[in-house]
């Protein structure tokens, strides 16, 4: 899953924080400001995001001189740790999702302005999160930082540090933690954030949210937007969030050791269901049909398959004893399962409950290759060519993409132009109907094997049977 993620920052907004330099920073919070680096993307693909000793006093030489960056096709922050003896950045996915395979695509920045080529080790887009290595020895001027264990209280001081607009490198806000365990909307990014009023801006993405203690308590990865009345959208700047510390240490902690995060896999399906109907703003949901979500597929050979199979059509109301009314919290509750662990479902048929308990598995490369297969085989006249490399199709239907002679190669996917995702395997694939289920469908883009320059072919698949229906998916 380390390619795929959204890109939640973009646009420029110039704004000037009085609180940057309102105190003086504690020693703690100047010594880590040598652990805190710039990363900047050199190469980059053509379409589609990857589904990733001082001198002085440190601010003396940090401060000293601005950073070349001529070269930089899209800049970040990020911040230093060490794992058994070895150092890693960790930065959000979508600052390096667009970063080319090639060598040289991926540079740090750090505070005496070394520039050091890094790659990336692992990521997850689903948290927007991503762990790089670096190509070369790191020098001695880099030092770490190290996670809190525990979240920070309520109305704690916090200080964000970052290079914002990739123009202002060890720009120091500080503010309070004002919520815990928010969680977001959006496609990707939605649980375990911290909201807290250090102001961020583009290009702190990436960087730490620390404490007076000197360690890391979240991952700085939102801004909070607002519509106007006229429909114009600007910055909430006192509204901001961090992925927390103790969810970001045992994800970085899994791509270190393994390359991705382990997740659970139950082999359940889920669906809910609203009706489509015009409104004054055009078509738009107009009734919920299901108001919870309903089991209505279950993967062969899966203890849920074993114990649920006389229950395809209930509905979940319930997961590990925390209440769930829709797919969203019903994932939330899902993401917090360990591979291995009994889970317990409450459902709900027809004024009765039950209870039933199912042990997850680890989630593997084949159990979502198996979920790309499934989906695409319900696209009428579609083929699959697994002896391909890359996801290879042919449409038999001469009206969908104009010649059923000729290959097309499945090269990206998603719901809008700006939100594109490279596809080479069924697996990617299969990651990405994980994350785009709860849009309600996926538009696929086709780019022909016998000339690459011509315009690509795209084609929606809505998960709903019937046009008047908006039907969500969730798959686990």
């Amino acid at each position: 899953m380390k390619n795929i993620v959204t890109s939640l920052l973009a646009g420029v907004v110039f704004f000037y924080s009085s609180t940057v330099y309102a105190q003086t920073p504690t020693n703690k919070i100047e010594n880590a400001l040598s652990a805190v680096v710039t990363v900047t993307v050199e190469k980059v693909m053509t379409a589609g995001k990857a589904l990733m000793g001082f001198r002085g006093k440190i601010s003396e030489e940090a401060y000293q001189k601005s950073l070349e960056l001529s070269d930089a096709v899209s800049t970040g922050s990020g911040f230093i740790i060490e794992k058994n003896g070895k150092k890693y950045i960790i930065t959000n996915a979508h600052v390096v999702e667009d970063a080319s395979d090639e060598d040289g695509s991926i540079y740090i920045y750090t505070f005496t302005r070394k520039k050091y080529e890094v790659k990336v080790l692992g990521g997850d887009s689903f948290y927007d999160l991503a762990v790089l290595e670096f190509v070369d020895k790191p020098g001695a001027e880099l030092q770490t930082l190290s996670f809190s264990p525990v979240l920070p209280a309520i109305a704690t001081k916090v200080y964000a540090i970052g290079n914002p607009l990739g123009e202002y490198p060890y720009t120091v806000t500080d503010g309070i933690v004002s919520a815990v365990n928010r969680v977001r909307g959006g496609t990707t990014g939605k649980y375990g954030f911290i909201q807290t009023t250090a102001t961020l801006i583009w290009g702190n993405s990436g960087g730490p949210l620390i404490n007076e203690e000197g360690l890391v308590v979240g991952i700085n990865s939102q801004i909070a937007f607002a519509d106007a009345p006229d429909g114009t959208s600007f910055q909430m700047q006192q509204i901001n969030f961090a992925l927390e510390s103790t969810l970001a240490m045992k994800l970085v902690d899994d791509i270190i050791q393994k390359g991705k995060p382990v997740r659970a896999y139950l082999g359940i399906e889920l669906k809910q269901r609203w009706r489509m109907g015009k409104t004054k703003n055009g078509w738009g949901l107009s009734s919920q049909i299901d108001e919870l979500p309903i089991i209505s597929q279950l993967t062969p050979g899966t203890d849920a398959a074993i114990k649920l199979s006389t229950y395809i059509g209930w509905t979940i109301a319930g997961v590990n004893g925390v209440e769930v009314r829709n797919l969203e919290e019903t994932l939330g509750e899902f993401e917090k399962i360990k591979p291995g662990e009994i889970v317990k479902l409450r459902m709900y048929n027809k004024g009765a409950y039950l209870d039933a308990s199912v042990k997850s598995t680890e989630l593997t490369t084949v159990h979502l290759e198996k979920l790309a297969s499934m989906v695409l085989q319900k696209i009428p006249n579609f083929r699959v060519d697994l002896n391909s490399p890359q996801v290879k199709v042919y449409f038999e239907d001469k009206t969908r993409l104009g010649n059923s002679a000729v290959g097309y190669y499945l090269t990206s996917g998603g719901s809008s132009s700006k939100d594109l995702w490279r596809i080479t395997t069924l697996a990617d694939l299969g990651t990405l109907l994980r994350i785009y289920g709860m849009r309600g469908g996926v538009e696929y883009v086709f780019v022909s094997e016998n000339d690459y320059n011509n315009t690509p072919k795209t084609y929606n698949q809505y998960f709903g049977e019937k046009d008047d229906i908006f039907q969500t998916m969730l798959w686990y």
